[in-house]
């Protein structure tokens, strides 16, 4: 039969497990805005940033399926498979994705779709 302390030392493992899923969750619920800071090319590779403005360009890359935007002069990069939603020139975006300097140019890297929200 189990004993008080093992009775204790469950409640402590499921709390701690309820914590965590909590946590999870309300990180999950806030998403990338969260961890994010605005855009500034001066800031270093890596850092998760977000941007606003309008998409002025899209295109493809020649290999690789990729696709990369001109969202109010910021270069957005989108890899293949990252199921971005449908963009057109003229649309309000905000994105969120990680900084990255590529050819000696600045743009943001997107990991997902729904790092990219259209307005």
């Amino acid at each position: 039969m189990a004993g008080f302390s093992h009775i204790k030392a469950v409640m402590i493992i499921v709390g701690s497990l309820l914590l965590i899923l909590l946590f999870h969750g309300t990180v999950s619920l806030a998403g990338p805005a969260l961890f994010s800071i605005p855009y500034d090319p001066a800031l270093p590779d890596g850092k998760m940033v977000v941007y606003s403005g309008t998409v002025e360009d899209i295109r493809r890359t020649w290999s690789g399926g990729h696709m990369v935007a001109d969202l109010s002069g910021v270069k957005l990069y989108i890899p293949h498979g990252v199921d971005a939603p449908s963009l057109r020139i003229g649309d309000q975006l905000t994105a969120y994705g990680l900084l990255s300097t590529y050819d000696g140019q600045r743009e943001i890297v997107i990991r997902a779709g729904s790092d990219l929200i259209l307005h």
